[in-house]
C-alpha cells in the first residue's frame, strides 16, 4: 500500500547533511529544499552530488543531519520505503538489467496508486517515449544511450512519484538525445512532478531548472534563482569554471 504524507507540509528538505564512504567525509553540511518545479544541484566532479541523492534515497545513509519529506523525517528509512512515499530515483549510469526487456523493466517496477487517468502505467510511459514502444522486447542494455536514459526515467515514473531524483541524465549522450531528455523533463514539470536534478552540464540545468544550488566539497555554498545564476558570469566561473 502506498505511503502518503501530509500534503500541507513542505516538500523535500535537507538540512546540514553529513555522509561518509568509510573514513571519507563526502557530504559536510549540505542543505537544500524542493517545494515544486525543478531544482538543480551543480558542481564539479567529486563535490558530493551523487552522494546527496543516494543519501536522500537511503542508499548511503547519512551519518548526521536531516532529510524530511512533507514534514516527516525519512533519513534512516530503507530505500524501498522511501520510494513508496513518492520519491523516484534515476541513478547515474542508468543501472539497467541485461536480462530484462524494455517491457519487463516497466512491468516489474510498476506500482499502481489507483490514481485514474493521472497514473503512470507502462502504457503511459510508452506513449511518452515512442522510441521505447517500438523496442518493447529488446534487452534494456541493448538500447542506445538515449533510449537507455528514457527507460531509466520510465522505470522511475511507473513507481508513480511526486518527486523525481535525476542523477546526471545527460551523461554520455549525443546532443540530440540530450535535447530529448530536456523535452521530457519539461513535460514532467508541467505534469506537476517535482524534479531534483544533479548535473554538470549547465545547458541542461538552464533549460528547465528554476532554482540552482552549488555544492563545493560536500557543502552547499550558493543558492539562487536559475536565471540569476546564469546571468552572473563571475559566479559561473568561480564554481563551475564556465
Amino acid at each position: 500500500m502506498r505511503e502518503t504524507a501530509r500534503e500541507t507540509s513542505p516538500g523535500l528538505e535537507v538540512r546540514d547533511l553529513h555522509a561518509y564512504y568509510g573514513p571519507s567525509h563526502i557530504l559536510q553540511g549540505c542543505s537544500l529544499s524542493v517545494s515544486r518545479g525543478c531544482v538543480a544541484v551543480l558542481g564539479r566532479n567529486g563535490m558530493g552530488k551523487t552522494t546527496l541523492l543516494r543519501s536522500i534515497m537511503g542508499l548511503t545513509p547519512p551519518r548526521s543531519g536531516s532529510v524530511c519529506w512533507h514534514g516527516r523525517e525519512i533519513s534512516g528509512s530503507r530505500p524501498h520505503r522511501i520510494a513508496r512515499m513518492g520519491i523516484g530515483y534515476v541513478p547515474q549510469g542508468r543501472r539497467l538489467f541485461p536480462s530484462l526487456s524494455v517491457a519487463e523493466h516497466l512491468t516489474l517496477t510498476y506500482r499502481s496508486t489507483k490514481g485514474g487517468a493521472g497514473e503512470w502505467t507502462p502504457e503511459r510511459v510508452f506513449a511518452l517515449f515512442p522510441e521505447l514502444d517500438r523496442r518493447r522486447s529488446v534487452s534494456g542494455t541493448k538500447l542506445s544511450g538515449g533510449e537507455q536514459q528514457m527507460l531509466a526515467i520510465g522505470r522511475a515514473l511507473v513507481t508513480n512519484p511526486t518527486l523525481l531524483l535525476l542523477d546526471e541524465p545527460s551523461e554520455g549522450l549525443a546532443p540530440v538525445a540530450i535535447e530529448r531528455v530536456i523535452e521530457v523533463c519539461r513535460q514532467l514539470r508541467e505534469a506537476n512532478i517535482g524534479i531534483l536534478l544533479v548535473e554538470q552540464n549547465l545547458h541542461v540545468a538552464a533549460a528547465f531548472a528554476e532554482r540552482i544550488y552549488i555544492l563545493l566539497g560536500g557543502v552547499t555554498v550558493h543558492q539562487s534563482d536559475a536565471a540569476e545564476f546564469l546571468q552572473d558570469a563571475d559566479l559561473r566561473r568561480k564554481y563551475l569554471g564556465v
